[in-house]
C-alpha cells in the first residue's frame, strides 16, 4: 500500500469512527485497527490523532463553504435578497446534513477543542469574505444604502451563531430553515432601508444640560 493509499484509509476509518464514537473517545489504536495496520505504520503517515482531527474538521468546513459558494455563483444575477437568503439557508442545510451522518458527526464543526477552534476561525474568515462579496455587490447595484460592509457581515455572522451546531439541533430541521429564512428577511429589511444617515439619527443622544431659569 502506498503512502497516499494509507493516508486515505486512515482518514476514511477515522471519519467513520469519529461519526459514531466521537473523536475524543477514539484512540490512535482504534483507527489503526480499523484501517488494518499497526500503530507504528499510522505514525509514519500522521504525527498524531489531532492532525487527523484538524484535516477532517477542515474538509468538513470546506464542504459547507463550498455549498454556500455554489449557491452564490448560481444566483449571481439574482437580487441581493435571493442571493443572501439562498446562501444562508444552504449553510443551515449543510450543518443539518452533517447530523445525519452519525451521532457525533457534527463534533468536527463544534468549537470544543483548540484544533477545531482554529479550523472554525479560518472558516469564519472565508465565510465573511463570501458574505462581504455579496453585500458589496448589493451596494454596487444600488440595493444597499452606503454601509460599513465588514460591520454588516460581522453582525450577520453573529446572528447566525444560533443556527450553527450544537444550538441548531435544539429545534426541528424544518423550524431551523424557517427561522433562517425569517432572520434573513429581517436582516435585509434593515440593510436595504437604513442608510448611514438613518443609523446616525438613531444613535442615543446625550441629554443637553438644562439652562437655569
Amino acid at each position: 500500500m502506498t503512502t497516499d493509499a494509507r493516508r486515505r484509509a486512515i482518514l476514511e476509518c477515522a471519519a467513520r469512527l469519529f461519526r459514531h464514537y466521537g473523536h475524543s473517545k477514539t484512540t490512535v489504536a482504534d483507527i489503526a485497527r480499523e484501517a488494518q495496520m499497526g500503530v507504528g505504520t499510522f505514525y509514519l503517515v500522521f504525527p498524531s490523532k489531532e492532525a487527523i482531527v484538524e484535516e477532517l474538521s477542515s474538509s468538513t468546513h470546506v464542504r459547507v463553504l463550498q455549498a454556500m459558494r455554489e449557491v452564490a455563483e448560481a444566483r449571481q444575477y439574482d437580487s441581493l435578497g435571493e442571493r443572501l437568503s439562498g446562501v444562508l439557508e444552504m449553510r443551515v442545510s449543510m450543518f443539518q446534513k452533517l447530523a445525519e451522518e452519525g451521532q457525533h458527526a457534527c463534533e468536527l464543526v463544534h468549537c470544543n477543542s483548540g484544533t477545531i477552534k482554529g479550523v472554525h476561525a479560518r472558516f469564519r474568515e472565508d465565510e465573511a469574505a463570501l458574505l462581504e462579496e455579496i453585500v458589496q455587490q448589493g451596494r454596487e447595484t444600488g440595493e444597499v444604502a452606503p454601509v460599513d460592509v465588514k460591520r454588516v457581515v460581522a453582525l450577520v455572522q453573529r446572528a447566525y451563531v444560533t443556527l450553527s451546531p450544537p444550538w441548531l439541533f435544539e429545534q426541528a430541521p424544518e423550524e431551523s430553515l424557517r427561522v433562517a429564512h425569517e432572520m434573513c428577511r429581517l436582516l435585509l429589511l434593515g440593510l436595504m432601508t437604513r442608510g448611514e444617515n438613518d443609523v446616525r439619527h438613531d444613535r442615543p443622544r446625550a441629554r443637553s444640560a438644562r439652562r437655569p431659569r
